[in-house]
């Protein structure tokens, strides 16, 4: 196993004394330099292994199996289903209305130790549910798992891959928000609920957030050359109000919420609107499989493209794109109506990838678990609003065409805003260059 010591030990080789001629000693260096970096590569993707763990076991599996455990929730409480889909709420109220305290929390104590605790209070939120009784008892451990994804699968993964990668940072990500789990536990729960039963799978899950503790350990925080600032990086993050003031923030944030909002909606009401156009419930169900399954490759694909334009552009172009794909729902039927659901997925799945690589490129690693906290909150009417409001539409026009097409303009308002941040990061970027210059 190979750790900062390691590299440093490496690295430090070539300053020993010793009776050899010049060029044997710079070939020595340059050995010493290539070992060197070949363990700090070993490192590197490490701490990108265990996020990917990190981020399929936390976020995988509350989003993945709420909606296959949904009947059986409603069943064990005896609750209405509209009740028993509070839990979700209160998951995304966690994630979204703790996410600032939570980012400053990740400034003031190690990554490690944070990811950590998000993962033992997922544990106890999903033990929790498989032995309570009691529905508000569940409500407060669906909250708990909510703080979980949190720190384990949001925030930590960000701050580290901020720190390690100084390039291809949308490349890193697009691999750690890789939706493995998420695509694959639906079908896992649908085989596994009948034969093995709820409080099972609940307590399975629970005991998988439990052991990630142990790969958690696996983790090492700081690249060796920036292991001794580290403190001193930490206190120079930036407090709210910096971060409040800027306005490219706020563009992030606001385009950020209605692209949240609207995927949340197309996740609640694509299979209603198959249904609409004459499609049977199995076939516009397929519609979200489609959807989820392609995102997996776009996760990737979008993580490549950040890496090439840069994530402001890259959310400029899934954006317009997703507002195009609304509005072409209303006027394709049949199969084709299976391509757009892919192309969507693909467009709007990455959403937490280019979210994460926005804000790192914004703002320095200090100041990143606090920047993506606020960001967070201010997504989260969004995302609570945007699917009542579509049926609200629905119920009150008969018909999704307004519904989607209001969707389609928000998302091109959406995209407007990732453009004028576009702008406003380039101005300061060469102001920032010709106050350097003189």
């Amino acid at each position: 196993m190979f750790d900062c010591a390691c590299v440093r030990r490496a690295g430090a080789c070539c300053t020993l004394d010793s009776p050899v001629r010049n060029n044997d000693q710079g070939t020595l260096v340059g050995n010493d330099s290539r070992t060197a970096e070949r363990l700090l590569d070993r490192l590197r993707w490490r701490v990108v292994l265990v996020c990917v763990v990190a981020q399929n076991c936390a976020m995988g599996l509350a989003f993945g199996s709420f909606g296959p455990l949904l009947a059986s929730t409603e069943q064990h409480f005896g609750v209405p289903r509209a009740a028993a889909a509070t839990g979700m709420s209160m998951i995304t109220l966690a994630i979204g209305g703790l996410s600032p305290f939570l980012g400053g929390m990740q400034q003031r104590v190690s990554v490690r130790t944070g990811m950590a605790l998000g993962a033992l209070l997922s544990a106890i939120g999903y033990w929790g549910l498989a032995f309570t009784g009691s529905f508000h008892v569940a409500l407060a451990m669906f909250g708990l798992i909510g703080v979980g994804v949190c720190l384990t699968a949001i925030l930590g993964p960000l701050i580290l891959v901020s720190r390690w990668f100084e390039s291809k940072r949308g490349k890193v990500l697009g691999i750690v928000n890789l939706p493995i789990l998420l695509f694959l536990t639906p079908y896992i729960v649908a085989e596994t609920l009948p034969r093995y039963g709820r409080c099972v799978l609940l307590s399975a899950m629970g005991t998988i957030c439990a052991a990630l503790v142990a790969v958690l350990m696996l983790l090492v925080e700081h690249p060796p050359a920036s292991a001794r600032a580290a403190d001193v990086a930490a206190a120079q993050g930036e407090e709210a109000a910096p971060i409040m003031k800027r306005p490219a923030f706020w563009l992030l944030s606001l385009g950020i919420g209605i692209v949240a909002g609207a995927g949340t909606g197309f996740v609640v009401h694509i299979v209603p609107f198959g249904v609409s156009r004459q499609m049977s419930l199995q076939s516009a169900s397929a519609l979200l499989s489609v959807y989820a399954g392609a995102g997996v490759g776009g996760t990737a694909l979008f993580g490549w493209i950040c890496d090439r334009i840069g994530p402001p552009a890259a959310l400029v172009v899934s954006t317009f794109c997703q507002a195009l794909l609304w509005w072409s729902f209303l006027y394709v039927d049949g199969t084709a109506l299976y391509v757009l659901a892919a192309l969507l997925g693909i467009c709007v799945v990455p959403l937490v990838t280019l979210h994460g690589a926005a804000i790192s490129q914004m703002f320095d690693t200090a100041s990143v678990s606090r920047a993506m906290g606020y960001s967070y909150s201010i997504k989260l009417p969004f995302i609570f609003g945007f699917a009542p409001a579509l049926g609200l539409m629905f119920d009150r026009f008969g018909h999704y065409d307004v519904p989607f097409l209001i969707t389609a303009a928000l998302l091109a308002v959406a995209g407007l805003f990732f453009y004028v941040m576009l702008l406003t990061l380039h101005r300061r970027k060469s102001s920032l260059a010709v106050v350097a210059a003189s």
